[in-house]
């Protein structure tokens, strides 16, 4: 595809029922919208204009070195979205742009727990979420949405039980259209590692909610050796370090566990030096599924058809590899999978 113009490139993605499997909600705020709540609220960091407003919620390459720093970019949009209206507002404008990107599967992930400092419970941040989501499908009928939800590493495994139990009842399978389909922890991964979850984990199987694991984007292999065999995910998010280790990729292609790969986030927080040197080819010629994934567009400053674009450009991927990664994605879906 590299003897194609980009156009050409955007306009055959444009006509691909994409899939996005690891977008985080706090990462995908407008900044616009963000600006706007600070003037209705209060500003989060006075003295700023927009620009350098916008600044704040973006990865900088000069002064961002490490997983830590890109997590910084959370605490501005955290300090509006502890309210009904913000949360629905921000999820419909989430699945909006999601839509014009060319996304017809979103799985939107979002940690209830640290939206309640104003006292929502978990219901009404996921009530919320929900509502967003189902204003955007009235107008796109064909978005196919589900909510992934996140249990903070440095909360620990206790907490993770805590949400899973407030979860149940906002499963997909309960609700007529929109729900939660799947569990997840992120966060700071060297202090916490897997086997701290595996309680979490196993009570989220017993309900019937589909895994995935944010693993190997901060430490080893071995950490991911260790999602693997104690949590049993259906997917591993980021999962770079994964392919340091022959062994292991040879398990996740055997065991079909998939790695939602993050080409740009991946780069910003130190997972990899450089976008060639990503493990994406490795996993494919082993046969692990992969799917190509935003994480936090807001951050990252990129839409999903830029992740492909610089896939295709960096590991000259032709049509039918595009359509494979695109199959890939719907097939490891967790939507329209809980039980």
């Amino acid at each position: 595809m590299k003897q194609w113009s980009k156009e050409d490139k955007v306009a055959f993605l444009k006509s691909q029922p994409l899939a996005d499997l690891h977008r985080h909600f706090d990462g995908s705020v407008r900044p616009e919208t963000l600006w706007d709540l600070s003037k209705t609220y209060y500003s989060a960091v006075p003295g700023l204009g927009f620009e350098e407003f916008r600044a704040k919620l973006s990865y900088d390459a000069e002064k961002d070195k490490s997983l830590l720093d890109y997590l910084d970019k959370f605490h501005i949009p955290l300090q509006y979205t502890q309210f009904f209206d913000n949360i629905q507002t921000i999820a419909e404008e989430i699945a909006e742009d999601a839509y014009k990107e060319g996304i017809r599967l979103l799985e939107l992930r979002i940690n209830p727990t640290i939206h309640q400092r104003a006292g929502l419970s978990t219901r009404q941040v996921l009530t919320a979420v929900r509502k967003g989501l189902r204003a955007c499908r009235k107008r796109h009928p064909d978005l196919r949405v589900g909510i992934i939800a996140i249990a903070m590493r440095n909360f620990g495994g206790n907490m993770a039980k805590i949400l899973l139990r407030e979860v149940i009842g906002e499963k997909e399978n309960f609700h007529s259209d929109i729900g939660v389909v799947g569990f997840d922890i992120a966060g700071p991964e060297r202090p916490f590692p897997p086997i701290l979850f595996v309680e979490p984990f196993a009570l989220a199987r017993t309900m019937g909610l589909s895994r995935t694991v944010h693993a190997g984007e901060d430490e080893g292999p071995d950490k991911v050796w260790q999602a693997v065999e104690l949590l049993a995910p259906e997917r591993i998010g980021h999962g770079t370090s994964a392919a340091k280790d022959p062994k292991l990729v040879k398990r996740l292609a055997d065991d079909g566990i998939a790695v939602e790969v993050c080409l740009t986030s991946n780069v910003q927080t130190g997972a990899i030096d450089k976008v060639s040197n990503h493990p994406l080819p490795v996993f494919l010629e082993a046969g692990v599924k992969i799917c190509i994934c935003t994480d936090n567009p807001t951050v990252s400053g990129i839409s999903v058809i830029d992740e492909y674009l610089t896939a295709i450009d960096t590991f000259d991927l032709s049509e039918e590899d595009v359509r494979r990664l695109v199959r890939m994605a719907e097939e490891m879906s967790f939507v329209g999978m809980t039980r």
